[in-house]
């Protein structure tokens, strides 16, 4: 869902719990509700194809980026050290593609779980981790980076083609002077602050982030893969243990703050409209579509390349079944669905905390816990303001929203009270909400704005706050019954975690007044939108916009799974990548990316050689090229599962 850092290892260890399938009727997540759009409930074809090359089941951040690479690297760049040394059918193949036909299968609508539901945090753990890790953690933010600003660009040059009046192209302005231009997924830079509640846990991070700094320099005299000199990684990062100076930064520390850990490289923005902006790229350039006036078996005709893509939502999978007695080169899976059943030669599950619905031996490696996330309304801006005590619409002129200031940092707690070393609350704030016309089109440079004008882009009522700067914030899973442990359904929330969540001036110092003019003691100059002023009873709690929850899936120890099946590698086909314990965001884009190589590596050669494998190269590259380099703690082996199996 979005924890702000997770712990390698799990607090203590927990039985199994073997997932149902997602909700049928989930909480309303804002991300979602606040941001309509054609494509949540898409269906590329009436019906359900009977086969598919590859199917992915799951449309959030992991499947999303693993069907991008399916379709954009045509076989190319996941076969390139196969090609090294390839033979001439192998580099053939390679060059002419694989002309994949991938299905994507989700449950409900369109990115509705962990990510359309998650704190909006891109913010890589500097100071608890292995120093590959935290690179490739940082490889992951700066992928997310350069696509957006690859877009942001195309956008501004007026040539991306995806561009249209839909909403979840629209651009987003926000009134901070630290986003340097708009967005189409709400992405800011800015700092992370994570705050300790619990001297214990401070004290092991600082040796945590010590160490790492430490590794990384030692292990490369030269540069990592992020072209960072290794001397810089412990300048990436910053204890901060004065009391004021913890003041400044808002955490109150009369409320038990012991420290914090200030990172550089961190993030906001929408998972959701970035999930949803890639798949309106993706069906765009690759959509399989009925050829009118064909029979239903015709194969489609996709708009470029040979390889196309059919994606069905509101169509769960019940079942995975392998086929035992099939004439298909490298063999055959069926999944099962209420709609009908499909036939593929691979199967990619990008399903999280719900992979042990279709893989039971999972469920004593990935564990569904519930979360808790809400949309809190940011205060008034002044004691004179718009005296709604909410932050609403209310007396709120355009001038006047421009005027509001954005927190200038993401937020993390933790041991807040009971919390474990797993736990923590997660904090970014929403962009405010400003109305303007282009080219024709009413663009509302919010979600939360286009709510609140009671139209969506079909001209549906919706609803919502309509000013936009929301706080989102998630959290309180130590007082949620049983830690939400073993939870996989998101169709309710607690009231006391709901409270609990209002009650964010507690420990944190809120006031987006523009008359005040209070800076940060020890970088006067870095952060001009954070006014604090001491919180009164009265803003004990803030009103609240929205509240939902999702599911997490926990890993048993503490790592990502991706990779091949091992049960199943004798006939291969059957891939994973899930479990990543609440922080996938800076996890899953290349994880994603690093299964689809190893599918299409499997691919490949069953096409080549008649044979299937597991999809590594057996020379030890199992986890892709090195623009990817999925770490090794992460893959999926039996030694690995038998290991996790014997703790848990």
């Amino acid at each position: 869902m979005g924890d702000a850092a997770a712990s390698p290892t799990s607090s203590s260890p927990q039985p199994p719990v073997r997932s149902g399938l997602p909700s049928a009727h989930p909480t309303a997540s804002f991300w979602q509700t606040s941001f309509p759009n054609r494509l949540a409930g898409h269906r590329s074809t009436p019906e359900l194809p009977s086969r598919a090359d590859v199917v992915v089941v799951g449309t959030g951040i992991s499947g999303t980026f693993a069907v991008d690479e399916l379709l954009n690297s045509n076989g190319s760049t996941a076969t390139s050290s196969r090609a090294r040394r390839g033979t001439e059918a192998e580099t053939a193949a390679i060059e002419t593609g694989l002309g994949l036909d991938v299905l994507v299968l989700e449950a409900r609508t369109l990115c509705s779980a962990a990510t359309g539901r998650n704190g909006g945090h891109l913010q890589p753990v500097i100071h608890n981790a292995p120093a590959h890790i935290i690179d490739f953690e940082l490889r992951n933010f700066r992928h997310i980076e350069a696509l957006v600003r690859s877009r942001d660009k195309a956008s501004d040059d007026g040539s991306s083609n995806s561009n249209t009046c839909d909403n979840d192209t629209t651009t987003t302005k926000t009134s901070s002077s630290s986003s340097p231009s708009p967005s189409w997924c709400d992405f800011r830079r800015l700092e992370g602050c994570l705050g300790f509640w619990n001297k214990e846990y401070f004290r092991d991070a600082k040796r945590g982030l010590a160490a790492a700094a430490a590794v990384a320099a030692a292990a490369n005299v030269d540069k990592n893969k992020n072209g960072i000199p290794p001397e810089d990684y412990a300048g990436l990062a910053r204890v901060v243990e004065d009391a004021e100076e913890l003041g400044a930064l808002g955490l109150r520390v009369e409320s038990g703050a012991v420290g914090a850990i200030v990172q550089s490289v961190a993030a906001s923005l929408s998972p959701y409209k970035l999930c949803v902006g890639v798949w309106r790229g993706l069906l765009e350039r690759f959509e399989q579509k009925v050829v009118p006036g064909s029979h239903e078996k015709e194969r489609a005709v996709p708009k470029q390349r040979k390889s196309s893509l059919n994606l069905q939502t509101n169509t769960p999978v019940t079942a995975l079944e392998r086929c035992h007695n099939d004439n298909d080169s490298g063999g055959c899976w069926i999944l099962h669905t209420p709609r009908g059943s499909v036939r593929a030669r691979a199967v990619i599950l990008a399903t999280n905390a719900y992979t042990s619905h279709l893989l039971p031996e999972f469920a004593r490696l990935i564990r569904p816990v519930q979360a808790q996330m809400s949309a809190l309304v940011p205060p008034p801006t002044s004691k004179h303001g718009n005296g709604s005590g909410g932050g609403g619409r209310s007396g709120m002129t355009t001038n006047t929203r421009k005027a509001r200031k954005l927190i200038p940092m993401s937020y993390g707690f933790m041991g807040v009270g009971d919390m474990d070393r797993v736990m923590s609350d997660y904090l970014v704030q929403n962009p405010y909400a400003i109305h303007h016309h282009h080219h024709g089109c009413n663009h509302q440079e919010n979600a939360a704005e286009q709510a609140g004008t009671g139209k969506d882009d079909e001209g549906v009522s919706s609803e919502g706050d309509g000013a936009g700067g929301h706080l989102m914030f998630g959290g309180g899973r130590h007082l949620a019954p049983n830690h939400g442990e073993g939870v996989w359904d998101d169709d309710f929330v607690d009231d006391r975690v709901e409270m609990y969540l209002r009650g964010l001036p507690q420990r944190l110092k809120l006031s987006l007044d523009p008359d005040l003019n209070l800076h940060l003691r020890s970088e006067p100059d870095s952060h001009p939108d954070l006014h604090l002023e001491p919180g009164t009873e009265d803003e004990a709690h803030l009103a609240i916009a929205a509240s939902w929850t999702g599911i997490i899936g926990h890993s048993s120890d503490g790592h990502p799974w991706v990779g091949a099946v091992p049960d199943h590698a004798n006939r291969g086909g059957a891939f994973v990548v899930a479990g990543y314990t609440g922080h996938g965001m800076t996890n899953a884009p290349l994880c994603g990316r690093g299964v689809a190589r190893m599918a299409l590596r499997y691919l490949l050669r069953a096409d080549v050689d008649g044979k299937a494998d597991s999809g590594t190269d057996g020379d030890g590259d199992e986890n892709g090229d090195g623009d990817v380099d999925v770490p090794k703690e992460y893959l999926i082996t039996r030694e690995r599962m038998d290991r996790v199996a014997i703790v848990v």
